[in-house]
């Protein structure tokens, strides 16, 4: 029972560390108010379900030679991309009056429970997985046998986020998480009115995974699942760290969080990926490799998202902020037209996913440092030990230099 009360305790503590109602709302939330993600309300529907499962398969080692647990999941994720590509056909039956509409729509419903049922199971095999390798690689606290904190997962819809930027600047004015399943032309709707009434620019858009507790993790694809339950479980550790407590203090702080929890993902998911299905790892990453082979005839997306990027800074810098929105318009289209269905392409883009400092929207070098540092470190958990103490962009340049020599 001490246990389970420092664990309820340290979701609690977690989950209010996410977000929080306010009672003065900004305008552009005011705009929002309709589609309000209620962090309070979702933690009292999925925390008290959770108890049980913490009480009963927390501590129990998860045997990598039991194929029912191994079918469960294949189960489970065929099913999911099933779904996947079941809601793009229904789509076209609805729109074309298909008369084989009523039918797919009860497949749907077949396909949706069957998934309910096994996800409860899908869950308490990922998050034990998941944890086996946290206790390999010697990250996590401790209190006896007990993670803390507890990889636990709620494998449900997750919330879309309205990212707000000036138009003047690439830079992550305010965010505020969102209902799931906003349509596109209601995005649309709200983006527009951002810009027209408060002359910002908005995104609303979908994210990979949340650090709530439990952390939401939403996949169709396995490999994928175990990178992002691994990503948001080191948000929910940082927390108790420098580095997860000065997260929104500047938008560096903010990079570096979420690109130490990318790294840190990747090699954590794809290990427990790899243990689990034979199929080898991927090679790490190097700070100072070459990229990816772009033959010039091809349209390659990484390439041209960052050309986007820095043409952009540089019409922004010149005080163009309506020919930088024209140019960001048409370069969306080029990547239509490419088959990368972007819907919109503005500031609020960039400054959301150029948070991730791996990502090609991004113009910062945190994500050569970074990887730097994680080469210079012995280990995962050294590298994650040496991160977590980081409570400015100025401190870690300074760790940086110490840990390269200077480089």
């Amino acid at each position: 029972m001490q246990r389970l009360a420092t664990v309820l305790l340290l979701a609690f503590a977690l989950a209010l560390s996410v977000g929080h109602d306010v009672l003065a709302l900004t305008p552009v939330q005011q705009l929002a108010a309709r589609y309000h993600f209620n962090f309070l309300l979702w933690e009292a529907a999925n925390l008290p379900s959770k108890w049980s499962h913490i009480l009963f398969t927390k501590l129990l080692p998860y045997q990598q030679s039991d194929a029912g647990k191994r079918a469960q999941l294949e189960e489970y994720f065929r099913l999911k991309n099933d779904l996947s590509a079941l809601q793009w056909e229904l789509s076209q039956a609805a729109a074309t009056a298909s008369p084989d509409l009523p039918g797919m729509e009860q497949r749907q419903a077949e396909l949706l429970s069957r998934a309910a049922e096994l996800r409860p199971y899908v869950e308490e095999t990922l998050e034990a997985l998941v944890s086996d390798a946290l206790r390999e690689a010697e990250v996590t606290l401790q209190l006896g046998d007990a993670l803390l904190p507890p990889v636990d997962l709620a494998m449900v819809d997750l919330p879309t986020i309205l990212i707000v930027s000036p138009r003047d600047r690439v830079e992550r004015h305010a965010s505020y998480l969102l209902a799931p399943g906003i349509p596109p032309s209601e995005r649309d709707a709200l983006e527009s009115a951002i810009l027209q009434g408060e002359d910002l620019s908005g995104l609303v858009d979908d994210i990979g995974g949340l650090s709530t507790y439990p952390a939401i993790v939403q996949s169709s694809d396995l490999r994928f699942a175990f990178i992002v339950a691994s990503h948001e479980w080191l948000h929910n550790y940082l927390f108790f760290f420098p580095l997860g407590a000065n997260i929104h203090k500047d938008g560096d702080m903010s990079s570096l969080n979420e690109t130490t929890a990318n790294i840190f993902g990747d090699e954590i998911g794809n290990r427990v990926y790899s243990r689990l299905t034979g199929e080898p790892e991927p090679p790490p990453p190097q700070p100072s490799g070459p990229a990816a082979p772009c033959p010039q005839d091809q349209f390659c997306f990484d390439r041209e998202m960052r050309q986007t990027r820095q043409r952009t800074d540089e019409l922004l810098a010149e005080g163009k902020i309506e020919e930088a929105e024209a140019y960001m318009e048409a370069r969306r289209q080029v990547f239509v037209a490419n088959g990368y269905y972007i819907r919109k392409l503005n500031q609020a883009y960039f400054a959301f996913h150029g948070t991730y400092a791996d990502s090609p929207s991004s113009v910062s070098p945190i994500y050569r440092q970074l990887l730097e540092v994680r080469q210079a470190s012995p280990s995962l958990s050294a590298f994650i030990r040496t991160m977590r103490g980081v409570s400015s962009y100025g401190e870690f340049l300074e760790l940086h230099a110490r840990q390269t020599g200077g480089s």
